[in-house]
Protein backbone atom coordinates (compact mmCIF):
# COMPACT_ATOMS: atom_id res chain seq x y z
CA UNK A 1 0.00 0.00 0.00
CA UNK A 2 0.93 3.23 -1.12
CA UNK A 3 1.56 6.09 1.94
CA UNK A 4 1.78 9.59 0.64
CA UNK A 5 4.34 11.86 2.40
CA UNK A 6 3.77 15.30 4.04
CA UNK A 7 4.12 17.64 1.25
CA UNK A 8 7.54 19.55 2.66
CA UNK A 9 6.00 23.20 2.84
CA UNK A 10 3.75 21.35 5.35
CA UNK A 11 6.43 19.84 6.84
CA UNK A 12 8.42 22.80 7.31
CA UNK A 13 5.35 25.19 8.87
CA UNK A 14 4.36 22.71 11.45
CA UNK A 15 8.35 22.69 12.58
CA UNK A 16 8.05 26.35 12.43
CA UNK A 17 5.19 26.17 14.86
CA UNK A 18 6.99 23.90 16.69
CA UNK A 19 9.61 26.21 17.08
CA UNK A 20 7.10 29.39 17.52
CA UNK A 21 5.61 27.25 20.36
CA UNK A 22 9.00 26.75 22.75
CA UNK A 23 9.85 29.87 22.08
CA UNK A 24 6.71 31.62 23.48
CA UNK A 25 6.80 29.46 26.50
CA UNK A 26 10.82 30.30 27.27
CA UNK A 27 9.50 34.35 26.62
CA UNK A 28 6.45 33.99 28.83
CA UNK A 29 9.10 32.50 31.32
CA UNK A 30 11.29 35.47 31.17
CA UNK A 31 8.54 37.88 30.97
CA UNK A 32 7.31 36.21 34.21
CA UNK A 33 10.83 36.40 35.66
CA UNK A 34 11.16 40.03 34.99
CA UNK A 35 7.84 41.41 36.17
CA UNK A 36 8.98 39.46 39.59
CA UNK A 37 12.13 41.08 39.64
CA UNK A 38 10.48 44.73 39.39
CA UNK A 39 7.56 43.57 41.92
CA UNK A 40 10.82 42.89 44.33
CA UNK A 41 12.13 46.00 43.60
CA UNK A 42 8.75 48.32 44.13
CA UNK A 43 8.26 46.61 47.07
CA UNK A 44 11.84 47.56 48.32
CA UNK A 45 11.14 51.09 47.26
CA UNK A 46 7.77 51.66 48.75
CA UNK A 47 9.17 49.56 51.67
CA UNK A 48 11.91 52.34 52.04
CA UNK A 49 9.55 55.24 51.42
CA UNK A 50 7.23 54.26 54.10
CA UNK A 51 10.03 53.90 56.53
CA UNK A 52 11.17 57.15 55.98
CA UNK A 53 7.81 58.79 56.23
CA UNK A 54 7.34 57.10 59.83
CA UNK A 55 10.67 58.24 61.11
CA UNK A 56 9.87 61.75 59.82
CA UNK A 57 6.49 61.49 61.81
CA UNK A 58 8.06 60.25 65.03
CA UNK A 59 10.17 63.00 64.89
CA UNK A 60 7.42 65.56 64.19
CA UNK A 61 5.28 63.98 67.15
CA UNK A 62 8.36 64.22 69.35
CA UNK A 63 9.09 67.08 69.15
CA UNK A 64 5.22 68.27 69.98
CA UNK A 65 5.38 66.18 72.71
CA UNK A 66 8.37 67.90 74.38
CA UNK A 67 7.30 71.43 73.47
CA UNK A 68 4.74 70.13 75.75
CA UNK A 69 6.96 69.04 78.39
CA UNK A 70 8.63 72.32 78.64
CA UNK A 71 5.15 74.12 79.01
CA UNK A 72 4.47 71.55 81.30
CA UNK A 73 7.64 72.33 83.24
CA UNK A 74 6.87 76.24 82.98
CA UNK A 75 3.77 75.34 84.97
CA UNK A 76 4.91 72.89 87.47
CA UNK A 77 8.33 73.74 88.01
CA UNK A 78 9.59 70.30 86.80
CA UNK A 79 8.84 67.74 84.27
CA UNK A 80 6.24 64.49 85.28
CA UNK A 81 8.35 62.27 87.09
CA UNK A 82 7.84 58.41 85.70
CA UNK A 83 8.39 56.67 88.90
CA UNK A 84 10.57 53.99 86.93
CA UNK A 85 14.37 53.14 86.94
CA UNK A 86 16.76 54.33 84.17
CA UNK A 87 15.90 50.77 82.31
CA UNK A 88 13.63 51.98 79.40
CA UNK A 89 12.43 49.06 77.74
CA UNK A 90 8.76 48.18 75.69
CA UNK A 91 7.96 46.20 78.60
CA UNK A 92 4.80 45.72 81.19
CA UNK A 93 6.71 48.00 83.10
CA UNK A 94 6.94 50.88 80.48
CA UNK A 95 3.13 50.37 80.30
CA UNK A 96 2.85 52.28 83.33
CA UNK A 97 5.27 55.28 82.88
CA UNK A 98 3.17 55.79 79.70
CA UNK A 99 -0.24 56.02 81.06
CA UNK A 100 1.86 58.49 83.51
CA UNK A 101 3.11 60.31 80.93
CA UNK A 102 0.05 61.01 78.84
CA UNK A 103 -2.21 61.58 82.33
CA UNK A 104 0.49 64.34 82.82
CA UNK A 105 0.25 65.99 79.73
CA UNK A 106 -3.48 65.82 79.64
CA UNK A 107 -3.48 68.21 82.67
CA UNK A 108 -4.38 65.55 84.98
CA UNK A 109 -0.80 64.57 87.06
CA UNK A 110 1.30 66.73 88.87
CA UNK A 111 5.17 66.49 88.66
CA UNK A 112 5.47 63.94 91.50
CA UNK A 113 1.75 62.39 90.70
CA UNK A 114 -0.38 64.08 93.01
CA UNK A 115 -3.78 64.23 91.12
CA UNK A 116 -4.76 67.88 89.06
CA UNK A 117 -7.55 68.82 87.14
CA UNK A 118 -5.71 71.55 84.50
CA UNK A 119 -5.67 72.00 81.30
CA UNK A 120 -3.78 69.46 78.71
CA UNK A 121 -0.99 70.40 77.21
CA UNK A 122 -1.28 68.49 73.65
CA UNK A 123 -4.05 68.39 71.71
CA UNK A 124 -4.95 64.52 71.59
CA UNK A 125 -6.65 64.39 67.82
CA UNK A 126 -3.05 65.47 65.91
CA UNK A 127 -1.18 62.19 67.97
CA UNK A 128 -1.84 58.38 68.13
CA UNK A 129 -3.30 57.00 71.23
CA UNK A 130 -3.02 53.61 72.25
CA UNK A 131 -6.65 53.87 73.11
CA UNK A 132 -9.06 56.19 71.78
CA UNK A 133 -11.76 56.30 74.73
CA UNK A 134 -9.72 55.87 77.55
CA UNK A 135 -9.11 59.77 78.94
CA UNK A 136 -7.85 59.94 82.28
CA UNK A 137 -10.63 61.24 85.06
CA UNK A 138 -9.94 63.88 87.65
CA UNK A 139 -8.58 62.68 90.68
CA UNK A 140 -7.80 58.92 89.27
CA UNK A 141 -4.22 58.34 89.85
CA UNK A 142 -4.22 54.88 89.05
CA UNK A 143 -5.88 54.41 85.29
CA UNK A 144 -3.15 54.47 83.03
CA UNK A 145 -5.14 52.69 80.21
CA UNK A 146 -4.21 55.50 77.74
CA UNK A 147 -0.58 56.38 75.92
CA UNK A 148 0.60 57.91 73.17
CA UNK A 149 1.92 55.62 70.62
CA UNK A 150 4.25 56.38 67.61
CA UNK A 151 4.01 55.36 63.97
CA UNK A 152 4.65 52.16 64.27
CA UNK A 153 2.37 51.61 67.06
CA UNK A 154 4.92 51.11 70.16
CA UNK A 155 4.49 53.56 73.43
CA UNK A 156 6.44 56.42 73.43
CA UNK A 157 9.06 55.73 75.94
CA UNK A 158 9.06 58.73 78.57
CA UNK A 159 11.17 58.58 81.74
CA UNK A 160 11.99 61.09 84.07
CA UNK A 161 13.39 60.67 88.28
CA UNK A 162 14.02 63.09 90.88
CA UNK A 163 17.54 64.51 90.80
CA UNK A 164 17.79 64.11 86.60
CA UNK A 165 19.28 66.32 84.39
CA UNK A 166 17.26 66.08 81.57
CA UNK A 167 14.14 63.42 81.41
CA UNK A 168 14.05 60.96 78.17
CA UNK A 169 11.73 60.68 75.45
CA UNK A 170 12.11 58.47 72.59
CA UNK A 171 10.69 55.90 69.65
CA UNK A 172 12.03 52.78 69.72
CA UNK A 173 11.73 53.10 66.23
CA UNK A 174 11.12 50.69 63.33
CA UNK A 175 12.69 47.60 64.74
CA UNK A 176 11.29 47.41 68.23
CA UNK A 177 14.37 47.09 70.15
CA UNK A 178 15.24 49.52 72.93
CA UNK A 179 19.22 48.81 74.09
CA UNK A 180 20.43 51.95 75.41
CA UNK A 181 21.99 52.46 78.73
CA UNK A 182 21.64 55.16 81.43
CA UNK A 183 22.91 56.77 84.28
CA UNK A 184 20.09 55.89 87.04
CA UNK A 185 20.79 59.12 88.71
CA UNK A 186 21.13 61.66 85.49
CA UNK A 187 19.15 59.61 83.29
CA UNK A 188 21.93 60.50 80.37
CA UNK A 189 22.46 57.88 77.88
CA UNK A 190 25.68 56.46 79.02
CA UNK A 191 25.92 53.64 76.38
CA UNK A 192 24.26 52.76 72.79
CA UNK A 193 23.98 49.66 71.30
CA UNK A 194 23.93 48.02 67.78
CA UNK A 195 19.90 47.55 68.98
CA UNK A 196 19.11 50.98 69.85
CA UNK A 197 21.48 52.00 66.85
CA UNK A 198 16.96 53.50 65.22
CA UNK A 199 15.81 54.91 68.40
CA UNK A 200 14.45 58.11 67.85
CA UNK A 201 15.14 60.39 70.53
CA UNK A 202 13.43 63.81 71.36
CA UNK A 203 16.54 64.70 73.13
CA UNK A 204 19.60 63.27 73.67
Amino acid sequence: MHTLARPPVREARLNGQARLRAFTLIELLTVIGIIAILAAITFGVVKGVNERAAISQAKVELASLSLALESYKGQYGDYPRSGTSATLESTASATNQAGKFFNALLGKLGPTGVAIDRKAFVEVSRLNLSSTTALPKPGDTTSMDNAFIDPWGRFYIYAYGAGWTTYRLLSVGPDGKMGDSFNSTTGIVTSASVDGADNIYANK
